[in-house]
């Protein structure tokens, strides 16, 4: 199915154009000219719809360049579907368009853009106008993505039919269309012979030949003896007489606004205009970093302090009751595990969650795809790709499956990739901000986080240009910002946070008990040993950290609580340099995906790609630990 955007120039053309297609979009010039047009296809519904982004024009009547490359656009093309593009801030303007594609009998969906912008000035009668007009209309915020997917439904949930709504042009014009039309077949011609005598009296050169040589010559004729008897061509009569069809129309689907703007709508349009919402989106993700950080921290220092004042006495007496080694390794086993889930688990990771509840509820993350649309089409993607993103943040598992949003295997695959490489989770985020963030320096978290983001820019990059491009669309909504409710985040919190208590505890538990006695009797070290020249040598860190990245594949947050359990403190600036602290969280950040995920992957993707990720993460992760560590150890 062909659909062509036509519209005025500086209506959103364009933007609506990425946002239903996004990527892989074709720039090409029309022959003979320097005026570009592009184009793209997308999958809606099974179905494959080719779109043609035209030249801004305000008339099909061929008088500049831009206007002959539309028309003759539209004329080779021959469209399925012509989406008018309106700025319905000034919809009169537009309608003069609409008149024209209606008269020339295209099957026309009227897009109304800018309708952000509109309702605050005044209120828009979209079905009024629909109902005079005989078209489907719809309300759209191209910047935003509002509107979009109900737009793309009306050009493919059916037929269009050509309708007929009819401009009535001043007597004298009518009179002539009516002579000039008497005797030629509409057959011939190959449109609605009414549009096409109106395009013949504009001017158009390019409909002369679907005419004969009388009517060309007639034409000629009354077009002199108009300017004569007027004064004016005849083309400017009847613009006019299209822009006071079109005023009468806009008055009566546009009615006095009942509310002025709210605090809400002018902070809301701050989050969404680039020169505001970057600057916004910065210190949004700013403050949740250094939140979990700071408050983080603070609420590890105060359960820590509370947990040792109360429960040092009673694992020594219980390591004394059991006696030997035994009694040392179950006690020690219990107590660090425990105190791993104070020092990781509540601090980091639950105040990461209830912020991520806040930032969910309140409705901005869907203002930051808005915003990253346009970087995000760089690396294969649709601003789209964000949410799963975002969502990764929590936990890869649902981000995941958060891919099938969008229709494309290629698009899912890369957004799968990047996600599990270079989008950490909460618990990669915890051991980040946990050990090196904690022990290192802010600083040293913050490089981190920077190389995650070029990887994100790189690796996406690389992937786009070697996967083969399928088409796919992209629509998303913006809520309305709204005041978070306490309780709606506190659920979302512990629906995200239970998980760990029932699948990883015990875990974390169980493999600090056998971790302890390995320790106690000596078989620890025969372990790790043989890694020893890899972990030490390469990575630059000690030998038995390789447990702790074992462990990390079956949850990435244990990888942490190991290193507590491995050197038996949580103050891991005790046992680690800062250095070493990098390395190990610059490591965890890319590894290998935890057994979970790994599983998700291996539903969605087959067991052939999710391999290809999973030694694709393990090489980057490793390389990444190897390089930094000789170049951190100089600076």
């Amino acid at each position: 199915m062909d659909v062509a955007l036509v519209g005025n120039p500086n209506v959103g053309k364009s933007i609506l154009f990425s946002r239903i297609t996004g990527i892989g979009a074709i720039s090409s010039n029309y022959p003979g000219t320097t005026v570009e047009f592009e184009e793209a296809r997308v999958v809606r519904g099974g179905e494959i719809l080719t779109f043609y982004d035209l030249p801004g024009t305000y008339s099909l009547a061929g008088g500049s360049e831009d206007e002959i490359v539309a028309w003759k656009l539209l004329s080779e093309k021959r469209p399925d579907c012509v989406v008018a593009v309106a700025d319905a801030t000034r919809i009169e303007q537009s309608l003069v368009l609409v008149f024209q594609l209606i008269e020339l009998g295209y099957r026309v969906v009227l897009a109304l853009n800018f309708m952000d912008v509109a309702r605050k000035r005044f209120n828009v009668d979209t079905r009024r106008l629909s109902a005079i007009l005989g078209i489907p209309v719809v309300g759209t915020v191209a910047l935003t993505g509002e509107g979009i997917d109900e737009l793309v439904d009306a050009v493919v949930s059916g037929p269009i039919a050509r309708f007929s709504y009819v401009v009535r042009y001043d007597s004298h014009i009518e009179s002539i269309v009516a002579e000039l039309s008497s005797g030629v077949e509409e057959e011939n011609v190959g449109f609605p012979l009414r549009g096409a005598v109106l395009k013949l009296l504009e001017g158009n050169e390019l409909f002369a030949t679907r005419f004969s040589e009388v009517v060309q010559r007639k034409t000629v004729d009354v077009r002199s003896i108009f300017r004569e008897r007027h004064l004016e061509d005849i083309e400017v009569h009847i613009g006019r007489d299209r822009y006071g069809e079109a005023g009468k129309v806009a008055s009566e689907v546009i009615g006095k606004l009942d509310r002025l703007p709210t605090t809400a709508d002018r902070i809301s349009d701050l989050t969404l205009r680039p020169r505001t919402g970057i600057p916004i989106m910065l210190a949004v993700l700013l403050g949740v970093f250094l939140s979990v950080v700071y408050v983080g921290g603070a609420i590890e220092t105060g359960l820590l302090s509370v947990y040792h004042s109360v429960f040092d006495g009673p694992f020594d007496a219980l390591a004394s009751l059991i006696g030997g080694q035994t009694g040392v390794a179950l006690s020690e086993g219990i107590d660090l595990s425990l105190q791993a889930i104070l020092s990781i688990v509540i601090p980091y990771i639950l105040v990461f969650y209830v912020i991520l509840g806040i930032l969910e509820d309140s409705g901005y993350l869907p203002r930051v795809v808005a915003l990253l649309d346009g970087v995000m089409h760089k690396i294969g993607l649709h601003g789209r790709a964000i949410i799963p993103m975002m969502v990764g943040i929590g936990c890869n598992v649902p981000a995941i499956l958060a891919t099938r949003v969008i229709e494309s295997k290629r698009e899912r695959l890369i957004l799968a990739t990047l996600t599990v490489v270079a989008v950490p989770c909460s618990a990669q985020v915890a051991v980040i901000l946990g050990t090196v963030g904690r022990f290192g320096g802010i600083w040293y978290a913050v490089v981190i986080f920077l190389i995650l983001l070029s990887i994100l820019l790189i690796l996406g990059r690389l992937l786009h240009k070697a996967m083969k491009l399928e088409p796919s669309s992209l629509a998303i909504e913006i809520p309305e910002l709204s005041v978070p409710h306490p309780r709606n985040v506190l659920f979302k919190t512990y629906v995200r946070i239970k998980d760990f208590f029932i699948i990883a505890f015990p875990l974390l538990l169980v493999g600090s008990i056998v971790l302890e006695f390995l320790a106690q009797y000596g078989i620890l070290d025969a372990i790790v040993g043989p890694f020893a020249p890899f972990t030490e040598g390469f990575l630059g860190l000690p030998a038995v950290i390789i447990v702790a990245l074992v462990f990390g594949i079956l949850r990435k947050e244990m990888s942490m609580q190991m290193l507590v359990l491995l050197f038996g403190t949580a103050e891991l600036s005790l046992v680690l340099t800062a250095d070493q602290l990098f390395v190990f969280a610059l490591v965890m950040a890319t590894y290998v995906p935890c057994i979970a995920a790994f599983t998700v992957m291996l539903k969605e993707f087959g067991l052939k790609d999710t391999l290809k990720v999973t030694a694709g993460s393990i090489a980057l992760a490793f390389s990444l630990g190897g390089i930094a560590h000789p170049i951190i150890s100089v600076v």
